[in-house]
């Protein structure tokens, strides 16, 4: 790197030298974990701090936060998977294979970005004071840790507590009481269901460790050397790790110290309401059903016989408003009178609108965690991913019916949606849950920022991490089978001293 553009590097450091520089590591192709993690980065520079940003959504490069974009990087993965259909059902078994081929496509786009050789650019001298690293994929990135003179890593996810969130604490997993995120199970499970959940984790961490892990560390020191550390040691390196979950609508589990449930932390952010959405709101009715299918699923995509049938539900229910979220508002021709099309709808600010009765969903979790904080009850739609285990927990709540892709026929989806519109239990059960969710001694937002914070100015929280154990240690094998041994061992001696007392 010449001088000058050391210049140009250095320059937004010179100008707000009294906070801390972290570099901040998102992985994740969605738009929906970039509006999360984007609370926290920028929440850290709001504190003083001088963030650099691997990204994939643009934005506006200032002083003291400066972004490192990949273009198109949804795009560029889902190129290589041309040939599979994102909306197809699957069961826990090609959930799991097909998330890690997922991210193993991921990996492989993103271990070839100019960003990446950019970061790689800065001068063997410079130091962050922290990484933080989106530990939802992309384990090669952690190479940067070491890069940059190992600063104390803070790993974070918007996706709940991923299924190996262990790896990275040592935390137990209880497998006959903790569902696999593949599996709808409920927390009770027969002795069937314990064993085939078992089964899903012990899958899950055999292509994570033996089959993705392996390729990330190829990756990781294509990038950063031969002598590089591998991932296994690199993510047991984590501080802290902030994990997207809250105990009123997940499962039971045990977490080390240093991992921190700050579930639904990115529904603090404030939203405008667009004036057209507004004037649409005011309509009479009695009441304002939204549908979103995320960022990842288009309403589009659907195909035009299931997008018009759900025109069809929407104008035979005339005394209520419906709010489409679609990238593709053209391609329905007519708008019934009571329904508006945007391809972009402000969701926090409509759910948080007493006048909103319904969100139908992909029941993919920021969405979930929105309306189960505003006591929205909830059609869930899932496609891929823990949407499945996330709607399935809605239904056990009470608080929203599941229906699948294939099911969105016009008298399946409107008996749905009168039911929870015409149904008491479902909204009263999702007001208590409401107030479960919101019943937390500071806002998630706030926890999340205080570990960070205490990170930076301890460099480090080692005295939280689990200790190193072998997993025959912290399952208690050793301990369990040690009397057999001992049993057999003492067994063959006094065979052997009968066999010799009668000379054998």
């Amino acid at each position: 790197m010449g001088s000058s553009s050391w210049f140009c590097f250095v320059l937004p450091y010179l100008l707000a030298v009294h906070g801390h520089n972290i570099l901040f590591l998102q992985t994740t192709p969605s738009r929906s974990h970039h509006i999360w993690n984007r609370q926290i980065f920028d929440r850290l520079f709001e504190n003083g701090h001088n963030l650099t940003v691997l990204t994939f959504e643009r934005e506006r490069s200032v002083s003291g936060k400066s972004f490192l974009y990949v273009d198109n990087f949804y795009g560029k993965i889902v190129a290589r998977l041309a040939e599979e259909s994102g909306a197809s059902e699957m069961g826990p078994i090609g959930n799991i294979v097909n998330m890690y081929g997922f991210y193993e496509r991921a990996s492989q786009v993103l271990v070839e970005e100019d960003a990446l050789k950019h970061l790689l650019k800065y001068p063997q001298t410079f130091r962050f004071d922290l990484v933080i690293h989106d530990f939802t994929m992309g384990q090669f990135l952690l190479g940067f840790v070491e890069r940059f003179g190992n600063p104390p890593l803070v790993s974070v996810s918007a996706f709940n507590a991923p299924s190996y969130t262990a790896q990275l604490t040592g935390g137990p997993v209880r497998t006959s009481t903790l569902p696999n995120y593949a599996a709808c199970f409920g927390q009770r499970m027969t002795l069937l269901e314990r064993a085939w959940n078992t089964f899903y984790w012990m899958l899950d961490y055999y292509h994570r460790q033996y089959r993705f892990i392996p390729n990330e560390d190829q990756r990781l020191r294509k990038l950063f050397g031969s002598n590089a550390s591998g991932v296994a040691e690199l993510e047991k390196r984590t501080d802290i790790v902030l994990v997207n979950s809250d105990f009123s609508m997940d499962y039971y589990q045990v977490h080390p110290p240093n991992v921190i449930p700050v579930g639904g932390l990115h529904i603090a952010r404030s939203e405008d309401m667009p004036e057209d959405i507004a004037r649409f709101m005011d309509r009479p009715a009695e009441g304002v059903v939204l549908l979103s299918l995320g960022t990842n699923v288009k309403s589009e995509d659907l195909g035009e016989g299931v997008n018009q049938a759900i025109l069809n539900v929407f104008s035979s229910l005339p005394d209520f408003s419906f709010i489409w979220k679609h990238g593709d508002p053209d391609s329905l021709g007519a708008i019934p009178k009571n329904v508006l099309v945007r391809k972009w709808i402000p969701q926090v600010a409509l759910l948080a609108d007493p006048r909103t009765k319904l969100l139908i969903g992909h029941g993919g979790l920021l969405g979930l965690q929105e309306a189960t904080w505003f006591g929205v009850p909830m059609v869930g739609i899932p496609f891929f991913a823990d949407q499945y285990q996330n709607v399935d927990k809605l239904v056990r709540a009470g608080v929203g019916i599941r229906m699948m892709p294939s099911e969105i026929r016009e008298d399946p989806l409107r008996k749905a949606v009168v039911t929870v519109l015409t149904n008491g239990s479902y909204h009263q059960r999702a007001a208590a849950r409401s107030k479960q969710f919101r019943n937390q001694p500071q806002p998630p937002l706030d926890r999340a920022l205080f570990w960070i914070e205490q990170v930076l100015e301890h460099k480090g929280l080692p005295h939280l991490r689990s200790p190193p154990t072998p997993l025959y240690q912290q399952y208690g094998l050793a301990v369990a089978v040690a009397p057999f041994v001992i049993l057999a061992l003492l067994t063959h001696l006094m065979l052997s001293l009968a066999c010799t007392n009668k000379r054998c």
